[in-house]
């Protein structure tokens, strides 16, 4: 009797494995995947073994749910079998649907399906077993016990956690033994990955058929929701509606971040209002059930000002992939207002509803992914064809590249030739920016003359290429547009001469020809540098910035330098903004005659102000030598 904890705890381990086995294979294969990949720093390079973690991370709860079912129908072996059959095909499928490998088409896409059907598969584990019974209580009491569970299992593993990391770190302080950081979230994944799994699993109650009484329910979920849920939640409900009052007041249109706020709030009441479930209908509990049913009609005003929000910013953004999610929270809230307000109140009936809009949005020509790209297109296309961009189908003025020795993209045209309002222009950037990131760029290849997508492929897969493009930039300059980075649009400051190149670096550098090296870093405002070289008299270097002229005096030589047609070089083959490793021979001036040898190399230009059109920082390297007869 001394050991039953031990004994008691090592059988409901054994259990747990013989009735969740494959939910704990994947739990413990993905943990070990995970470190491994921790150990060999290579996430970007190992992108199906990434791929591979989060469909075992999926399986967890999907063969979770399939475990469950068959417990609760009572079904034989053959047809457990056949239940993992099914869920080891939708694993692959999934599997399958992620890019084999991180390239420049790579998008979002297939990860925010995966998040989408990772939540449909914890939400199946709420209510599968439980979709065709007539009582909530058997319902609410499982997932009653799942969520203590939950909240349980995580208590334990922060603390073992947290227990073995200290005993780590007085070790590593006191012995002066050496252990990498690594090795503390290695400790964090297997207490998560592993125990946390197996410590929930077995405790899954075995009884699914035992019902919620008001003996049984639990005294602090009245006292959480009573003295502090619901309190919150009036808190949050009032300044929402505050808000609600200014806009009518002051007419002024809603935040477009007011609708994350109303969604939120509004899971949290009705995961409030889950809670309360039990006792909604208790004498002694006036307020709870005061609150359980006013709840719903005090979401219908923030209902409203949510598709108000959502609204403004889709007809003046157009629909994107979380406006469509917002979109549909909106729809899938007001159905739930509905309901619970009108309807008989099955609070199944939340996890079933909300499960299904989930994988409705996810597919089709309905769905979010296909309805956002075709309607961010057609905003595109319509931009484009009011402003004589594109005709007939086709971009005019459509920048031409060629594909230099070292693998870089070189313009054989003028950029920048096509010219767009200041609001135009954004949006044009805002869309190509938000299709790279979302969709790619099938929908609207066919505009161009060129096959972009061989060009960029072609470039970027050259061995001996330093410089990166942007994909997205490159498109908008295909187009003759002006490129604007993403952190620059709406911020009302954008500045046409933004420039920052940097030119390729390289530790070791061989230097012959020259007698001196001498490096400057001018900053506006202070254009003009001396050096006394030994054995000559004193060099002195300056900038006219109004002209773009740097001058290189040494006795009596006195050399000009056109870095006005350096800049307007560099522009038309790398553009504006941040650019790095740029070809050192491209930033580069050089003069020689009978006398002197001179080449300005820069490192550094850049140009962020809104005043000149020259540049505010120049760092580099001028390299003098004297020819001798």
């Amino acid at each position: 009797m001394k050991f039953s904890s031990i004994n008691q705890l090592r059988e409901d381990s054994f259990l747990a494995a013989k009735r969740f086995p494959l939910s704990l294979i994947s739990a413990f294969l993905g943990s070990f995947l995970l470190t491994y990949l921790i150990e060999i720093d290579e996430f970007d390079q190992q992108l199906s073994l990434v791929n591979l973690l989060l469909t075992l991370a999926l399986g967890v709860p999907l063969f979770f749910c399939v475990d469950i079912l068959i417990e609760k129908l009572k079904l034989d072996f053959t047809k457990r079998l056949f239940g993992w059959g099914i869920a080891l095909i939708i694993l692959t499928l999934i599997y399958f649907s992620f890019p084999e490998e991180n390239t420049f088409t790579t998008t979002r896409i297939p990860y925010i399906r995966y998040i989408i059907y990772n939540l449909t598969a914890h939400l199946l584990v709420a209510f599968l077993s439980y979709w065709n019974e007539k009582s909530d209580l058997t319902f609410w009491k499982f997932n009653e016990n799942l969520f203590l569970r939950i909240v349980l299992a995580t208590f334990y593993s922060l603390v073992i956690f947290t227990g073995i990391s200290l005993a780590l770190a007085a070790i590593r302080t006191l012995f002066s033994v050496e252990i990498e950081p690594k090795t503390f979230f290695e400790i964090f994944i297997f207490t998560v990955g592993i125990f946390n799994t197996w410590f929930f699993l077995s405790g899954v109650p075995r009884n699914l058929e035992e019902r919620i009484s008001l003996k049984s329910y639990p005294k602090g979920f009245k006292i959480f929701t009573q003295f502090i849920l619901i309190p919150l939640l009036l808190v949050y409900l009032a300044i929402l509606y505050f808000y609600g009052a200014k806009i009518i007041l002051t007419w002024d249109w809603p935040k477009g971040i007011v609708s994350y706020m109303i969604i939120a709030i509004s899971v949290l009441g009705i995961f409030t209002n889950l809670l309360l479930f039990p006792i909604q209908d208790q004498k002694e509990s006036t307020w709870i059930k005061t609150f359980y049913r006013a709840f719903y009609f005090l979401l219908i005003p923030l209902i409203v000002l949510l598709f108000l929000a959502i609204g403004i910013r889709i007809q003046d953004y157009g629909l994107t992939v979380n406006r469509y999610i917002i979109l549909l929270m909106g729809i899938w809230l007001t159905l739930i207002v509905c309901y619970f307000t009108f309807g008989p109140a099955r609070i199944k009936i939340i996890p079933i509803s909300l499960a299904f809009f989930m994988i409705i949005g996810s597919f089709g020509p309905w769905g979010m992914f296909s309805l956002s790209e075709s309607r961010q297109v057609d905003r595109l296309e319509k931009i484009l064809t009011d402003s004589n961009i594109l005709l007939n189908g086709k971009i005019q003025n459509e920048v031409f590249w060629e594909i230099s020795e070292k693998g870089r993209l070189i313009s054989k045209s003028p950029k920048e030739i096509n010219r767009l309002s200041q609001e135009n222009l954004e949006d044009v950037n805002s869309i190509i920016q938000y299709l790279e990131d979302y969709h790619g760029f099938k929908a609207i290849l066919n505009w161009f003359e060129q096959d972009l997508k061989k060009l960029y492929q072609e470039s970027s897969n050259s061995s001996s290429r330093f410089f990166r493009l942007d994909y997205g930039k490159f498109i908008v300059e295909s187009m003759g547009i002006k490129y604007i980075p993403n952190y620059l649009i709406d911020n009302g400051s954008i500045n046409e001469n933004s420039i920052s190149w940097n030119a390729e670096y390289d530790e070791v550098k061989v230097i012959s020809g020259f007698d001196f090296a001498m490096d400057f870093n001018f900053n506006s405002g202070n254009y003009e540098k001396n050096w006394a070289l030994p054995g000559t008299s004193e060099v002195v270097v300056k900038i006219d910035p109004e002209l773009g002229i740097l001058y290189f005096e040494l006795e009596e030589n006195k050399i000009e330098f056109d870095i006005s047609a350096l800049r307007s070089a560099l522009l038309n083959q790398y553009g504006n903004g941040f650019v790095e490793n740029i070809d050192a021979e491209d930033m580069a001036l050089e003069f020689s005659n009978d006398s002197v040898n001179i080449k300005i190399q820069f490192q550094f230009l850049e140009n962020d102000s809104n005043e000149q059109d020259f540049f505010d920082h120049l760092e580099g390297t001028i390299l003098f030598g004297k020819i001798t007869k």
